[in-house]
């Protein structure tokens, strides 16, 4: 949980990489995207003092951000583990399995939605579509994806990920 008595501000890297996204779009919001995704690369995910700092940099209001964050699957604005595994449950990976495999999923590391393993290495995601039918049933573990796959591959995929 977040307090007011946090701090965040990026690195002196990440500065830099936030002005090359200023620099090149036209206008500050649409840098928005790029900045947010640096921010929870950085804090992890974006805890309300990393909006207010994001706010307080680009002079946009905190609820226009919420809305930004809320709307996206990929901007976390609670805490997840240190990888984050997404499952596809679309119809077509449905079809083989993909929610089952969701639940087995969550059943065997013992958590839930979103929601860090006891040891904070994993949060699991059930996605609507991850783009990749033809791996049906699929699941992306951070920027991997690996399929098809039934719960035993999918834990063993998942296990190389520390």
């Amino acid at each position: 949980m977040s307090t007011n008595t946090e701090k965040f501000e990026f690195t002196t890297e990440n500065l830099k990489r936030y002005q090359d996204y200023l620099n090149r779009y036209d206008d500050v919001e649409s840098a928005l995207l790029p900045t947010l995704h640096l921010a929870q690369e950085q804090s992890g995910w974006l805890a309300d003092h990393v909006v207010a700092y994001i706010s307080g940099l680009m002079n946009i209001p905190v609820i226009k951000i919420k809305e930004v964050i809320s709307f996206y699957d990929m901007f976390y604005d609670v805490p997840v583990g240190k990888n984050i595994i997404q499952v596809c449950t679309n119809i077509t990976c449905s079809m083989y399995g993909g929610r089952e495999i969701y639940q087995g999923l969550l059943k065997h590391y013992n958590t839930e939605y979103l929601r860090p393993t006891h040891d904070n290495r994993f949060s699991f995601q059930k996605m609507e579509c991850l783009g990749a039918c033809e791996m049906a049933p699929c699941m992306r573990v951070n920027n991997d994806y690996y399929g098809p796959i039934n719960l035993q591959s999918a834990i063993s995929k998942i296990e190389e990920h520390q």
